[in-house]
């Protein structure tokens, strides 16, 4: 994504005071762009309310580029293990250790992924680095992510389910094309596109419109969704703990 597009989406955030997550990434693996450390601290500075998180395989990590995310304004960093080749698993413990041991107010989360996204006061957003151990995943256990991972099975009549994705989140790839959800990869589903409408626009735009009240009535007969095998909600943990944070946020006047 041009710098000139990326600047665009945070400034009309800023406008907005948005005060969710913001991961500058979809597909792609997040260390391979050299300027991820600048985009972060961009985004911190237009988005002072918002929670930064990078999901990462790992591979490229160090102990050293981690420390220049976090220095840089990264909240969460997320690092999943697919595998222990090579003792894989036990060098990025390893790495978050170092890290840990560097910037003491890097917190270490055992909660994982969930937890990571948890809902917290803007300005008071712990800086959290957490390993997901999923060296023992299965395809049979996974979700088809709208059919577009190949070898694991379709649902052959769609799914009477509501699903929350479309309704909290907006993805944006590197043309400025909005996608439905984190499923799209190939941009099948674009709700507009961020260099010619305002991403309020495209939220509320007639595609994405549609979706919403389809889903709500739990009717997924639409491109992606019928496919679809994601239930379509948060685990209950995870929900429990958005509605109580989320509560006393607003107690707090937050």
């Amino acid at each position: 994504m041009s710098l000139v597009t990326y600047k665009r989406i945070i400034e009309e955030l800023a406008a907005l005071r948005f005060s969710g997550r913001f991961s500058p990434f979809l597909q792609c693996e997040p260390l391979l762009d050299k300027r991820l450390p600048e985009l972060i601290s961009i985004t911190g500075e237009f988005l002072p309310r918002a929670k930064l998180l990078i999901q990462t395989n790992g591979d490229m990590l160090t102990a050293k580029k981690g420390i220049t995310l976090f220095k840089s304004g990264l909240h969460k960093l997320v690092i999943n293990c697919y595998d222990d080749e090579k003792n894989r698993l036990s060098r990025l413990r390893n790495i978050a250790t170092e890290i840990k041991s560097q910037m003491p107010e890097v917190k270490y989360s055992v909660g994982g992924f969930h937890m990571m996204i948890r809902p917290e006061r803007p300005n008071h957003i712990r800086q959290e680095i957490t390993i997901e151990d999923k060296t023992t995943w299965t395809k049979d256990g996974q979700e088809n992510w709208a059919g577009n991972v190949p070898g694991i099975h379709l649902e052959r009549e769609p799914m009477k389910a509501w699903c929350f994705r479309p309704f909290y989140q907006l993805y944006v790839h590197y043309n400025g094309n909005v996608v439905l959800c984190c499923c799209d990869w190939k941009g099948d589903v674009v709700l507009g596109n961020i260099n010619e409408n305002t991403l309020s626009e495209i939220f509320s735009g007639p595609v994405a419109t549609t979706y919403r009240q389809n889903l709500n009535n739990k009717n997924r007969q639409m491109k992606l969704c019928d496919v679809c095998d994601y239930p379509g909600k948060l685990p209950l943990s995870a929900r429990i703990a958005y509605n109580v944070i989320n509560f006393m946020n607003r107690l707090r006047g937050s």
